[in-house]
């Protein structure tokens, strides 16, 4: 029994720090969904993409790429608006560049920064957003497609790739996320984030789950 307790209280320490700390990771991948248009279920399928966050001394890069399937017959959805979040040490960015190898329009883009003031879809709310401009020859980033964005951070340095890897804050539920876009497609939009548990609730799943698990092993 002594044995029990002991991991359960390892578990639920380790769990704290998971949950309590940011995600150490430079990659993250948009694909749960949230639609705008509740009738259209299916899209979910469809919506994907990839923030790569690399930051070198003052400078942030974020390389977007759309990963929905751009196939005869399925939607082609564009990626017209991204979100993120920052910590306490980022004070202020300011956009300085965007490129794309493709070399398709990257013009038009607006970055805004306040906290917590981006509501998104379900996702809570943002600290950072980049919008662009739909239509024909919008900024946008198309199926397939990455788009670079170059920032200049102020804050409380030294900055590493985790001050951007934080959670939302809730906004009518308890749904948070690293980050989110916006995907659009003709009159259809939707948005995909990287949802998460909340920790509570991540905890209590975590330790229920070596609880069995010991029980079976004691059995």
């Amino acid at each position: 029994m002594k044995s029990l307790v002991t991991s359960l209280l390892a578990v639920s320490i380790v769990m704290f720090a998971v949950c309590a700390g940011p995600v150490e990771a430079t990659v993250l991948r948009l694909s749960d969904y949230s639609s705008e248009d509740e009738s259209q279920p299916y899209l979910a399928e469809y919506l994907d993409a990839e923030l790569n966050f690399s930051v070198v001394d003052s400078t942030l890069t974020l390389s977007v790429t759309n990963l929905t399937p751009e196939n005869e017959g399925d939607p082609a959805f564009k990626m017209s608006r991204i979100y993120f979040n920052v910590t306490d040490n980022v004070e202020d960015l300011t956009l300085t560049d965007v490129y794309a190898s493709e070399g398709f329009a990257t013009e038009g883009w607006k970055l805004g920064f306040l906290e917590d003031g981006f509501i998104v879809g379900g996702f809570g709310r943002f600290d950072v957003s980049l919008k662009g401009s739909q239509g024909s020859y919008g900024s946008v980033v198309k199926p397939g497609h990455t788009v670079s964005f170059v920032f200049q951070i102020s804050g409380a340095g030294p900055f590493v790739d985790s001050d951007f890897i934080t959670l939302s804050s809730p906004q009518g539920g308890h749904i948070v996320s690293y980050a989110a876009a916006k995907f659009y497609n003709g009159c259809t939009s939707a948005y995909g984030a990287t949802n998460v548990p909340e920790p509570a609730s991540a905890m209590i799943l975590g330790l229920g789950s070596l609880f069995f698990a010991l029980r079976r092993r004691q059995r």
